[in-house]
């Protein structure tokens, strides 16, 4: 049903995550995922409605991207929720994801990069790998002519867009599935399959939901997507200065000296939970997850999830090594391929 950020699997078997083998692999593009990450494949395909390929790229160590919605074409595909589905793609390594991106999604204009990059940090989150990347990596772009500013996540702001997204993805779901939800859960009138136990409390959830609800998550998702543009949108600036290096002049120039920001934050709260948490838990923790997913779902903006971090305060005695755990940039829409150029510059 792609209505899973967990991955786990109750009819075969939940996959194995193979960086972290103690822990869940992500989801729902939890098949593509593991293959990439165990080596099986050199590209896998997904879908990501409320972060299906940046969750299980951030818990499986993998590159993952989120594109602009309606960047690619859904035809074909079964709908989740039309108004936030997009089609994605994960690898493990950055050059192999630009080279899939050139290839499925049509050029739309002259790459431009920012001339800021906001640090958002969650509020809440644990001092740990994120906050020690935040010091290096503002001095590497400041070096490379990127104006860095450092921001509080606040949990407020974050429950408002992680209410918002899920109950609108909610009425899109009742709306597109109706035909089958409304049916008899047994019973020769059901059109009910056999389902993962919160994928199938979750669609029931969907059925209590009221245009009223849906109007006042409209509301909230307002605030959420106000606040967005006005901290990313570009005002023309003169005299703004070009980066250093002669690579990323030319692509400033492009940008035509505009103030146009992309965020930094991490892809999840942190390293993937452990295998056999409760449902209350899981619960708890998809609302936690989905403030900083649904950033990109609410604003149908491209989201670019790198493997640079391993949760070190999250590592268990018998873990071999420190479990991945992802850092986004999440830009304006139509903005993929800057999110690509930076992450490229950052690497090199």
């Amino acid at each position: 049903m792609a209505y899973s950020l967990n991955g786990t699997n109750a009819h075969f078997g939940t996959p194995q995550n193979p960086r972290a083998p103690l822990r869940l692999p992500g989801g729902s593009s939890v098949g593509s995922a593991v293959a990439v990450a165990r080596g099986e494949a050199e590209v896998g395909l997904g879908t990501d409605t409320g972060g299906s390929i940046r969750v299980p790229s951030s818990y499986c160590g993998l590159y993952g991207l989120r594109p602009t919605h309606g960047r690619i074409s859904m035809t074909g595909l079964k709908p989740l929720a039309p108004r936030f589905d997009t089609v994605g793609w994960m690898t493990r390594d950055l050059g192999t994801l630009t080279q899939v991106s050139e290839v499925l999604m049509p050029a739309a204009t002259a790459t431009r990069l920012p001339a800021r990059i906001i640090l958002l940090v969650p509020e809440g989150l644990a001092a740990g790998p994120y906050q020690r990347l935040l010091g290096p990596l503002s001095r590497r772009l400041e070096s490379l002519g990127f104006q860095c500013e450092r921001r509080m996540l606040s949990q407020t702001f974050m429950a408002r867009a992680s209410e918002a997204f899920r109950i609108l993805q909610g009425c899109e779901i009742r709306r597109t599935h109706q035909a089958w939800l409304s049916t008899p859960e047994q019973g020769p009138e059901s059109r009910w399959p056999r389902l993962n136990p919160d994928i199938a409390a979750r669609l029931k959830w969907c059925m209590t939901l009221s245009d009223s609800d849906e109007q006042a998550a409209e509301a909230k998702a307002d605030t959420v997507r106000r606040w967005f543009r006005q901290q990313l949108a570009a005002s023309h600036q003169e005299g703004s200065e070009a980066p250093a290096e002669a690579g990323s002049r030319a692509l400033h120039a492009q940008a035509e000296a505009t103030s146009e920001a992309v965020f930094m934050l991490p892809t999840t709260p942190g390293a993937s939970p452990l295998l056999g948490a409760s449902l209350e838990v899981m619960e708890a923790y998809r609302h936690r997850l989905m403030g900083l997913t649904a950033l990109a779902g609410l604003n149908g903006a491209p989201q670019l999830s790198l493997p640079w971090l391993a949760d070190s305060a999250a590592r268990l005695p018998q873990e071999a090594a420190p479990p991945p755990w992802g850092v986004s940039l999440l830009g304006l829409p139509g903005r993929d391929e800057s999110l690509l150029a930076l992450a490229s510059m950052l690497e090199n």
